[in-house]
């Protein structure tokens, strides 16, 4: 009995990484598991729906390569969720993206994405956003210091 309670607990550990990865998929739609196998959007109007919460969960350790579904996704156009950092400042371009609406940005280094409005200027929304833009994914050091894995340029916030 204990073997297969063993073999039930690590048949989950290994199925649990799927489930953050794994969402619905439609047509023109393009989700990590895609990424994974390789699949990529037919043309530039698509973009790839990432999950801010598989970023977050992804393993990470300084001055080692980020898993290879995410460095697949650098430089690609991306659609992602989450919500503002609390005690964003308006009107500047810059901002976190978090995925809890609790969270004030910068606590890990893979917690947040920092976005770049590249036309407008920040508006606090209190609400789950979306936004979509290009996605870029590297160790950005400043002062010694790792500061951001993920970043996110895209035009404006949603209205």
């Amino acid at each position: 009995m204990p073997l297969l309670v063993l073999f039930l607990l690590l048949g989950g550990i290994l199925a649990a990484p799927g489930l953050l990865l794994e969402t619905s998929s439609t047509a023109g739609e393009y989700t990590l598991a895609a990424i994974e196998r390789g699949d990529a959007p037919d043309d530039d109007d698509d973009a790839i729906d990432v999950s801010i919460l598989a970023l977050k969960n992804a393993r990470y350790r300084r001055g080692r390569p980020l898993p290879r579904w995410i460095r697949d996704l650098d430089g690609k156009r991306v659609n992602i969720w989450g919500f503002m950092a609390i005690g964003t400042l308006e009107g500047l371009q810059k901002f976190e993206l978090v995925p809890e609406s609790c969270e004030c940005g910068r606590s890990k280094v893979n917690h947040f994405v920092d976005v770049t409005l590249v036309e407008g200027r920040t508006k606090f929304i209190p609400g789950r956003i979306t936004l979509t833009g290009i996605f870029h994914a590297s160790e950005q050091e400043t002062d010694g210091f790792i500061t951001s894995l993920y970043r996110l340029s895209t035009p404006n916030l949603p209205r």
